[in-house]
């Protein structure tokens, strides 16, 4: 478990976390809290694309490629980005990562750490910013 720190997106940067696994959705998104961030939690691409749709905040998605539902995390990140351009992604699974992957910031293999979606997260919205947070 992270320690708890002070980090400059506190209070002010939303994190989309969707993941089909509940633990470790939550396990992730606990982490992120962690850090000082805002998290919502979807356990599928039909309800993180229903947050989104009814005017819930995002700047960076973490979404799982493979889930139930009428998309996959792949699809989710599509649909988001065409909506809102800057959206930050990153892409997990246990697979080999799809080809589709390298139209978004990163891809991280599972199992992953925590420390490494934190640091994900966090670089992805520095450079969101230009560095300035």
């Amino acid at each position: 478990m992270m320690l708890a720190r002070q980090n400059s997106y506190a209070g002010q940067s939303y994190v989309l976390v969707v993941e089909d696994e509940a633990l470790l959705r939550a396990f992730v998104a606990e982490e992120l809290r962690t850090a000082g961030l805002c998290v919502i939690e979807a356990a599928d691409a039909d309800d993180a694309w229903s947050y989104v749709a009814a005017g819930g905040p995002v700047d960076v998605l973490f979404a799982d490629v493979q889930m139930p539902g009428s998309m996959n995390g792949v699809d989710l990140a599509r649909k988001l980005k065409a909506r809102a351009a800057r959206l930050d992604v990153i892409i997990t699974s246990g697979q080999m990562a799809p080809d589709e992957v390298t139209d978004f910031r990163a891809f991280l293999a599972k199992p992953y750490s925590p420390a490494r979606v934190v640091a994900a997260v966090l670089t992805a919205l520095r450079s969101k910013d230009g560095g300035e947070r």
